[in-house]
């Protein structure tokens, strides 16, 4: 199969990072065509087995900070949930190709692989064609998507807090390496701006609009 997801990358995270990024990766899967079937085989995970890793990392990574002859059970979570994962990445990758739809490959909280193009050329990024800023499900949290991009790049987001037409009222918040992620403790019942744009090795690109929203 030509089309594969970046599970590897998943390892390199922390416990808290890898747990969230699970909980993000379930709620996208439970609005996915590939996981509606109620009736999937048990060797393939779904959201609710995702959703269980994401609180068995959480679970064991405090157990572990705690007694530290936890730790084989801490990284035995981690390997499993990874593994899960990559189950799940297969199993879109092989429905999208029996659906004839590649649109399925986008959405499922993992970055894709994408195939490397005859140029070896990299390219100063474009604007991104979609960007949205929606509420998270914990106050204080919020989901940011972003369309896939070819080749390496990481996703800067900036917020602001006053005036978005002044330069200087934006500060950027950290960087993120996929399409879809999370962003926790921001102030509630606060009216915040957020702007995207994508960087690579050739440079920066175009920011994205701007989305205007009151953090519950």
């Amino acid at each position: 199969m030509s089309d594969t997801y970046d599970t590897q990358r998943l390892k390199d995270l922390s416990d808290g990072d890898l747990a969230l990024e699970f909980e993000t990766m379930a709620d996208l899967m439970e609005e996915h065509l590939a996981f509606k079937d109620q009736n999937l085989s048990p060797c393939i995970p779904g959201p609710a087995q995702i959703r269980a890793h994401a609180l068995e990392i959480k679970q064991t990574s405090t157990a572990a900070k705690l007694d530290t002859t936890k730790e084989p059970e801490r990284l035995a979570a981690r390997e499993k949930a990874v593994q899960s994962a990559k189950f799940s990445c297969q199993y879109v990758v092989m429905f999208s190709t029996h659906a004839n739809d590649p649109s399925l490959l986008d959405n499922v909280g993992v970055e894709r692989v994408r195939k490397a193009t005859r140029s070896t050329a990299v390219k100063i990024p474009d604007r991104f064609k979609k960007s949205t800023v929606t509420h998270g499900k914990e106050s204080g949290t919020v989901k940011v998507y972003v369309n896939s991009w070819e080749g390496k790049g990481s996703v800067e987001v900036q917020i602001c807090y006053g005036d978005p037409s002044l330069q200087e009222s934006w500060q950027t918040s950290k960087l993120f390496h996929s399409c879809h992620f999370t962003m926790k403790g921001l102030e509630p019942a606060r009216r915040t701006y957020f702007r995207v744009r994508l960087l690579n090795d050739a440079g920066v690109g175009p920011w994205s609009d701007v989305v205007e929203l009151i953090i519950l």
